[in-house]
């Protein structure tokens, strides 16, 4: 299946999620050869909530609420546990992780929501989202959700882990997940109380827009003194860190044909690069935190889940 048609499929993917689902199709193709077709098919944010997952071209998650199930989560092992011994030594793969079945060999992993085999997450991220906002910290959830998320995460993997000092991090997460689990309901109960506010001031708004039609003679002084210390709170719009000017472009000739023509379309230079260009765009005018990758970077291979 073409690195396109999952994208299709799915905007929103971790790379060796969806390198191994390739292999496990039928593909055969390089790790060098999987990177350019990346670069052709989407992009990735160097950061935040969706940070170094691939994204389709033309799909904003930031502007799409429903993009909240393929957020990122990540897991710390805590020192006491890092050095504990392993039945296997080599390195699980991405669909082992999410299984959430063995404990993990690197000391930190970042996994995605949508993939974790776990009932209690997968109920909590189709709920819908009452955040206005896709923040740059906790994307489409609020705290209180995340840290409930990331705690319920961590109770699956100390659970697989017999040794005393997991049991005691166990137990201190189901502590905290209660905890945590009853600010979540009082977050999204002040939500919906705050939209419901500002829904009625904006109807309020055009009522008395609406009233004032008829009354032309308004002296303009007289209005902005009316005004002063009633100035309306800013809206979602008005935010510049989350703002997006459609910089991307729309994925160009996909060929359904053999692997080979697909990448003979790129033009490289004598040292083998993209003639496309290397340089990655951050759209600093318009992204704010959230910088972009349209590009091989050197470091995202190495640093890339």
């Amino acid at each position: 299946m073409a690195v396109c048609k999952m994208f299709d499929e799915r905007p929103v993917w971790p790379r060796q999620s969806l390198y191994e689902r390739l292999i496990d199709d039928g593909l055969q193709i390089s790790q060098s050869q999987f990177k350019r077709l990346l670069f052709r098919a989407g992009y990735y944010f160097s950061t935040g909530p969706f940070g170094k997952f691939w994204i389709r071209r033309g799909y904003d998650p930031r502007k799409d609420p429903e993009s909240r199930m393929f957020q990122r989560i990540d897991f710390r092992m805590p020192p006491e546990l890092r050095n504990l011994p392993r039945k296997e030594r080599r390195p699980e793969k991405w669909a082992e992780m999410c299984k959430l079945e063995v404990m993990p060999s690197k000391s930190f992993i970042f996994l995605q929501l949508f993939e974790l085999k776990d009932d209690f997450i997968q109920a909590e991220i189709r709920k819908p989202s009452h955040q206005s906002t896709c923040s740059h910290l906790t994307g489409w959830f609020c705290k209180p959700m995340i840290k409930t998320l990331r705690l319920q995460l961590s109770i699956r993997l100390f659970s697989l882990c017999p040794n005393e000092d997991a049991k005691n991090f166990l137990r201190n997460a189901h502590e905290l997940i209660e905890r945590s689990k009853k600010q979540e309901a009082l977050c999204r109960s002040e939500q919906l109380k705050e939209n419901k506010e500002a829904s009625d001031r904006h109807n309020g708004t055009e009522d008395q827009a609406g009233g004032n039609s008829d009354s032309e003679d308004v002296d303009d002084d007289e209005e902005d003194k009316d005004s002063d210390g009633y100035e309306s709170p800013p809206m979602a719009d008005d935010v510049p860190d989350f703002t997006l000017d459609d910089p991307y472009t729309s994925a160009e000739g996909f060929s359904n044909g053999y692997l080979e023509e697909m990448l003979r379309s790129f033009p490289l230079d004598e040292d083998g690069r993209n003639k496309l260009g290397d340089t990655p765009n951050t759209a600093e005018a318009s992204d704010g935190e959230f910088e972009i990758y349209e590009q091989p970077s050197d470091d995202e291979e190495s640093s890339d889940g």
